[in-house]
């Protein structure tokens, strides 16, 4: 059997540590070893079943060491996995049993798929994504790498999504609707046409404003 270890104490972090106890009770697969966060104090006040075992940077990694990355921001997200990868780690998917994927779908190393989610036809989901509670993505759409989608998402069919896309809590994107890398869409905007690299989008249509 293998371990895991939870990078990142914080929310996302401690929320997939459920889900992991959860897909054990399906299905026994990892012993969770527990966190591991350069904040060494990060769950000082929460009611936690592990602890943090180091910094991230100091931490040795075992051959039978799975990893789960859960930092939100996807930058940071990718420069962990990437330094982590470089070091051996080998990044495990973890879905929910909740989760509703197509058979057709195919998702890439290190994805996260919280619970209720909606996965249809055809989709491609790439390294290291999260995909929140209640959030769907249509067919035949695809996502590119560390790709952050919050919790109340809809991203309908035939969307594509570049690298390190950021969508807030009840965020829409439209069918067949275009998004570049590094862009980040405000909770509750709706995209209604395509989005160039690096932008920041808010509103219902979303408009490109000023970080």
């Amino acid at each position: 059997m293998k371990n895991l270890v939870i990078v990142g104490a914080g929310g996302c972090g401690r929320e997939v540590l459920q889900w992991a106890k959860d897909i054990n009770e399906a299905e026994k697969r990892w012993n969770i070893k527990g966190f591991i966060d350069d904040d060494l104090n990060a769950l000082n006040g929460k009611i936690c079943s592990v602890t943090v075992l180091s910094g991230i940077d100091d931490y040795e990694i075992s051959p039978d060491d799975e990893f789960v990355c859960c930092i939100g921001n996807s930058a940071v997200r990718k420069r962990i996995t990437d330094k982590m990868k470089a070091r051996g780690a080998v990044f495990t998917t973890i879905i929910h049993p909740n989760t509703v994927i197509a058979d057709s779908c195919t998702l890439g190393e290190g994805v996260i798929v919280y619970p209720y989610a909606l996965i249809s036809d055809n989709v491609a989901i790439g390294d290291g994504c999260i995909v929140n509670m209640h959030s769907s993505v249509g067919h035949d759409s695809t996502l590119g790498r560390f790709c952050t989608v919050s919790a109340h998402c809809d991203i309908t069919g035939m969307c594509t999504l570049g690298n390190n896309v950021f969508m807030g809590t009840t965020s829409h994107i439209v069918p067949g609707t275009t998004i570049g890398s590094d862009v980040y869409i405000c909770a509750g905007s709706t995209v209604m046409a395509r989005v160039r690299d690096g932008m920041k989008v808010l509103g219902s249509p979303a408009k490109i404003v000023k970080f």
